[in-house]
């Protein structure tokens, strides 16, 4: 065995032939710049499902953590912290699998994007998987059909300096941040009828600072269907009942509204439950005497068992003030729409940097629930969108720009 004394030459050796053991598909894959218009999972506030296992179980192992805080990915024991303390060294190898999607490409090509967070975006690399199940919950795991390889994360996006605004001068927290877009070409990735795919993302990292990995993008696809469009929710207090009013469009095959409170936000119960009618607006009534601050949201279910929920109303008071504030597409090119709860004229959108400063403001219609925002100023990376109300509240939510 030939020893390599130099640290970046260890380290792609290593990460070769790690990555050379774990591929698996019959047909070569080829790799070109992909797109990635739409983002399937955005872990704002929740891990879609998505698990990070020790995938090579050797000395490069590492593992990725949701952490519900920052809403992404990041390495940590228990997911609090987003450094990597403890473990392994370097070079290390961290990796995420994604659950089963419908592949929304042309057969024979697979488009994958995600941001990241690495310390070096020109010496660390990832390396992308296609995995194909098949059966009835994709019990059934066939192959790896298409791999990309080891990859420069700076040959598949354009990074900038990145630097984390809570724990501002710790150089493990410095780094470069992105979105990657490729396009595996693979005649071994068939679009059969009850075929999908698992995607594994790998990161191989040079330098002792953390790692990121969020809003993934398979291509194509839009966000799933789902039978019922939420369009607002409202609650307003009365005596010792709360009337809980949400307004639906696109409503179709729903089985029934589950009415959620919670007293923290987290934590809900059903409080009650609606038949649909066809119409536009519904209102329920629970009975609730306690004065404190509670929380709402309503759960679709449809005739074939899925769900999906509004966004979460907070009580305080005698009115409610709604907290399902959204961007889209995702990730964002040069315009994106905010979706947001009807605002009178005092309220306003500013686009801003994770640390704060505030590159554009723009203020929405009055009685407007959608205002689309100019991003094309703006250079590539992560902003913050916040929303003021008019009425001293303020939501806020992330989004990446291409």
């Amino acid at each position: 065995m030939i020893r390599i004394y130099n640290v970046l030459g260890s380290v792609l050796s290593a990460a070769s032939l790690l990555l050379a053991s774990s591929a698996g598909a019959q047909n070569p894959t080829t790799t070109t710049q992909g797109s990635c218009p739409n983002a399937v999972a955005t872990f704002n506030t929740t891990d879609n499902g998505y698990n990070a296992p020790s995938i090579y179980g050797n000395s490069l192992d590492s593992a990725f953590y949701y952490n519900a805080t920052r809403g992404y990915f990041t390495e940590a024991a228990g997911g609090q912290n987003p450094e990597k303390t403890t473990g392994q060294g370097l070079p290390r190898v961290t990796s995420i699998i994604s659950p089963l999607y419908p592949n929304p490409n042309p057969q024979s090509t697979f488009n994958v994007g995600f941001y990241y967070i690495v310390g070096n975006a020109v010496s660390d690399r990832f390396q992308v998987r296609i995995i194909s199940a098949s059966g009835q919950g994709g019990q059934t795991v066939n192959n790896v059909v298409a791999t990309s390889g080891a990859k420069s994360f700076a040959d598949f996006s354009t990074p900038t300096p990145y630097s984390d605004a809570i724990n501002p001068g710790n150089p493990l927290f410095s780094g470069q941040q992105g979105f990657v877009c490729i396009r595996l070409n693979d005649v071994d990735i068939n679009n059969a009828p009850g075929t999908t795919y698992r995607v594994e993302v790998s990161y191989l990292l040079t330098t002792p600072n953390f790692a990121v990995f969020d809003d993934l993008s398979i291509g194509n696809a839009a966000p799933i269907p789902l039978p019922v469009t939420f369009l607002g929710l409202v609650a307003n207090r009365n005596g010792n009942s709360v009337s809980i009013r949400w307004d639906v469009a696109d409503e179709a095959n729903v089985r029934q509204y589950q009415i959620e409170r919670s007293t923290n936000g987290s934590n809900f119960t059903v409080a009650g439950s609606m038949q649909p009618n066809g119409k536009s607006v519904y209102l329920f009534a629970d009975t609730y005497s306690d004065k404190g601050t509670v929380y709402y949201r309503v759960r679709n279910v449809d005739a074939d068992g899925r769900s999906k929920y509004s966004g979460i109303i907070k009580l305080k008071g005698s009115t409610s003030f709604g907290t399902a504030l959204k961007a889209y597409p995702l990730p964002a090119a040069n315009v994106i729409t905010v979706e947001h709860q009807k605002i009178n004229g005092a309220g306003k959108i500013t686009i801003n940097s994770l640390e704060g400063r505030t590159f554009k403001t723009v203020k929405p219609v009055a009685g407007s629930s959608h205002t689309p925002v100019d991003l094309s100023g703006l250079s590539s990376g992560v902003y913050v969108i916040k929303l003021q109300n008019g009425d001293s509240e303020t939501e806020s939510i992330k989004i990446v720009k291409q």
